[in-house]
């Protein structure tokens, strides 16, 4: 049946329109992961292989190229994870060995008790998760939840979820990670509110996200597994070669302040924003206003000309050579505005400039995840590569810069974990007294176990990417568009969160990515709420677009495979536990974003 439709696909699509197509291709995408996991227990990773070629095949085009799409999607997907992946592995089981994760869960049992061993975790990954990525959180995290289990013997998935809980509601409604970070630039929502509501929002969800997840532990208890053939087998060390807590600790604290330090020290950087025009950055205002009235239709110039982001009187005056301090005030503004413009840059209009190099590694960036920062950077430099010697060259370097280019280094998540997992290689020699031969067998060992993960969850990340090639965001776009503009817009109040919650929701279960679904949702609402503003602060949009970006986690979703595979749960286990726990945490996100834009309107 599926060749039959693959050969089909072109009269298909001449048949259907685009948006019918790219449903139908979804669709088809979803019935091939269920089925062929868990009908017929295909091995997940050529089961998402399988998938992405099928959705990608029916993309269009030549199927060679279509091949190539998802192995190139695939290996971008391993380069991302890949590093990190690996060193988490090596990581978790030096701490199991070592006794540095017992170390630590009897430190913490100790203050909580062992009833409330899982509010600990869960506040853990509340915190970890705001200046780290989610999925770093969870991976050194997880050795915590499996030394808890072999010292309580219960609560396996409790523990599980509440790593989960605290680390992905601050992952998707706290700055500085790109999602919320994003949000916030499309709404226009200060970085500062956004970072204080949405911990305001976060914290009371994830509170209810732990409660689900005991009734969940409750209802699917679930024996911790081993993760390699001889995972949890070493004898456990005697209490008097424990590790410190101070070197314990050190695995997991270490990329923590790492990447957080790096972290800082961009967003410090980011806030100078120097992209900015002034008077004196244009040297000659004559030869501004006569390149853009002379400009050719198609050529570079006038397509910045024609950016929608210039009004009719900002593009006047760029045809006019101003001579004034006030009129030289304007045209700056205007060329402000242009560079904020996310698709000024097309590479066959500006295929005859030639670009400096800042130029070319921005854009050789995710466009569609770049912070507005950088965005405002990288247009900045393609003007003043556009018109030499009329718009002035800008230094950069500034000195919080360059002390962010260095922390580019050392708070490079693949940096830090690496650091971090010769530490625990260094710590599990010394307890165990190791030769470095058998030391180097364990790394071997964990490098397996780890090596699976990485094919799974890169294989995800190519079948998501796919999706997104398919063209089902914009037909879920278009299918929202379509409908607010019958209805008459989007009202005000609870509705217009709800409207923002229930796109990104289903961009997110449509293609697997939080961040992307938040993007294209917080973009569709900015343009939704831009001629009329409800009478609550944005803050609030950005939190409900964020909440709704946890709803329905499935197998398109790496972090559904990273939960699955680190946590030892099988596909049917994790899509009945992780799946039902980031749904009930995105509710309340959207909960509590109602509640309180009534409670606290904030204008």
């Amino acid at each position: 049946m599926s060749s039959q439709l693959l050969s089909r696909s072109p009269q298909l699509i001449a048949e259907l329109s685009p948006e019918a197509w790219a449903f139908s291709t979804l669709a088809v995408g979803i019935v091939l992961v269920l089925g062929m996991i868990i009908a017929f227990r295909m091995n997940a990773f050529l089961a998402m292989i399988i998938s992405a070629i099928v959705v990608s095949l029916m993309v269009g085009g030549d199927p060679g190229a279509r091949l190539e799409a998802v192995a190139t999607e695939f290996g971008k997907s391993a380069g991302g994870i890949g590093i990190v992946i690996a060193m988490a592995s090596i990581i978790g089981k030096c701490m199991l060995d070592s006794g540095a994760a017992d170390r630590i869960v009897r430190s913490a049992v100790k203050v909580t008790g062992e009833s409330k061993a899982s509010v600990g975790l869960m506040l853990s990954g509340f915190v970890l998760a705001i200046p780290v990525f989610f999925d770093t959180v969870f991976y050194l995290l997880v050795p915590l939840a499996r030394s808890l289990y072999k010292r309580t013997g219960k609560n396996y998935v409790r523990y599980l979820l509440a790593i989960a809980t605290g680390g992905a509601i601050t992952h998707t409604l706290v700055p500085p990670t790109p999602g919320p970070l994003l949000v916030s630039a499309n709404l226009g929502v200060d970085v500062g509110m956004m970072m204080l509501i949405g911990t305001l929002v976060a914290f009371p969800s994830a509170v209810i996200g732990l409660l689900f997840s005991i009734f969940v532990d409750s209802r699917m208890p679930v024996a911790m597994r081993s993760l390699g053939p001889n995972d949890d087998k070493q004898t456990p060390v005697r209490d008097d070669k424990l590790p410190s807590l101070f070197m314990s600790l050190l695995p997991v604290i270490l990329p923590v302040v790492l990447i957080g330090a790096g972290t800082l020290a961009m967003t410090r950087a980011d806030k100078e924003d120097r992209a900015q025009f002034t008077v004196s950055d244009i040297t000659d205002y004559g030869a501004l206003a006569a390149a853009f009235s002379s400009a050719k239709e198609g050529s570079p110039v006038a397509r910045v000309l024609a950016s929608p982001k210039l009004t009719d009187e900002g593009r006047a005056a760029l045809r006019t050579a101003a001579t004034t301090d006030e009129q030289k005030v304007f045209v700056a503004a205007a060329l402000d505005r242009v560079i904020t413009d996310s698709k000024l840059y097309d590479k066959d209009v500006f295929l005859g400039v030639r670009l400096s190099g800042g130029a070319t590694t921005l854009l050789a960036s995710n466009q569609l995840r770049i912070k507005p920062v950088d965005r405002r950077r990288m247009n900045r430099i393609i003007m003043e590569d556009l018109m030499p010697g009329v718009v002035a060259k800008h230094d950069w370097n500034t000195p919080a810069r360059k002390f962010a280019d260095v922390w580019t280094l050392w708070g490079n998540p693949n940096f830090a974990l690496l650091a971090s997992a010769l530490v625990a290689m260094m710590m599990l020699k010394r307890v165990r007294g190791l030769s470095l031969a058998k030391l180097g067998e364990d790394v071997e060992e964990s490098l397996m176990s780890g090596g699976v993960i990485i094919l799974i969850t890169a294989a995800g990340g190519a079948f998501g990417a796919m999706l997104q090639a398919a063209q089902i965001g914009p037909a879920i776009e278009t299918m929202f568009t379509s409908n607010s503009s019958q209805s008459g817009g989007a009202q005000g109040g609870a509705s217009l969160l709800l409207l923002g919650f229930v796109i990104s929701a289903v961009l997110k279960i449509a293609q697997g990515s939080s961040t992307v679904a938040m993007i294209i949702a917080s973009s569709m609402m900015a343009a939704i709420v831009s001629n009329s503003p409800p009478n609550y602060h944005l803050v609030y949009l950005a939190t409900a677009v964020g909440s709704g970006s946890l709803f329905g986690s499935w197998m398109n979703d790496s972090g559904f495979w990273v939960f699955a595979k680190m946590g030892g749960l099988t596909e049917s286990e994790t899509l009945k536990s992780w799946t039902p726990t980031l749904i009930v945490l995105s509710i309340s996100g959207l909960f509590f974003s109602i509640l309180f834009s009534w409670l606290m309107p904030l204008v």
